[in-house]
């Protein structure tokens, strides 16, 4: 189960049960227009998605290469795509938007997004497996470091280096953030050695995988 975690302002795939023991858990209720985020969107055949139930029209591909937050911006800012150069780097919430939670590596083979109509770069994660990756999003993480982490969306598995083992920790579909500088890490980051012969970096209880260069999907107002 996918929820929110008001501590750390982050999304995250829960466990219902621990121990042999039901999970209790909050609930926000809501009431108003049911349509409320369901995507409509449309090809328009230039390489472009219009979603007309946000006004928002995507980049149908991404980055296909992985990039520092600051590139990840600059990126979509000098984007130049279907006559179009008002691209922008979303924030978590339209980014969040299109994640189809249906999806996934593991049950879909596939990143957790609509590939009817967008595509995501395959890529071989910590683990050694086919796997997709994690999005910028333009919004700062406020915490306790001065707003050095960015938020980022995973539509693949959001790894963690639990129990000395590769685990989906949080699920594709998550929100987590990465540090803006990777040149600039506490002493609680952690460097190991991945199943690919690579060295990666950890951090937290859960052991969340720092990458510190993602992909980026830009956007822009229609």
């Amino acid at each position: 189960m996918f929820g929110v975690n008001l501590a750390d302002g982050r999304i995250k795939a829960y466990d219902l049960n621990f121990m042999g023991q039901d999970k209790t858990f909050y609930v926000q209720c809501v009431r108003g227009n049911e349509a409320y985020g369901v995507n409509n969107f449309v090809d328009n055949g230039d390489e472009t998605i219009s979603d007309t139930s946000t006004n928002l029209m995507w980049q149908k591909n991404d980055s296909e290469s992985e990039l520092a937050w600051d590139d990840a911006i600059d990126y979509c800012e000098d984007f130049n795509l279907a006559s179009h150069t008002d691209w922008r780097l979303p924030n978590t919430k339209e980014l969040q938007n299109i994640v189809d939670y249906s999806k996934s590596p593991d049950t879909s083979l596939s990143a957790a997004i609509d590939t009817e109509y967008f595509n995501a770069t395959q890529i071989s994660n910590e683990a050694a497996q086919d796997d997709y990756g994690f999005y910028w999003t333009g919004t700062t993480h406020e915490n306790m470091t001065n707003g050095s982490a960015a938020a980022y969306v995973s539509f693949g598995r959001s790894l963690g280096y639990l129990d000395e083992k590769w685990t989906d920790v949080h699920g594709a579909g998550a929100q987590r953030s990465d540090p803006k500088n990777m040149d600039i890490l506490g002493e609680d980051y952690l460097t190991i050695t991945d199943d690919n012969g690579n060295t990666a970096i950890v951090h937290g209880p859960q052991g969340d995988i720092i990458r510190g260069v993602n992909f980026a999907r830009c956007v822009r107002n229609i």
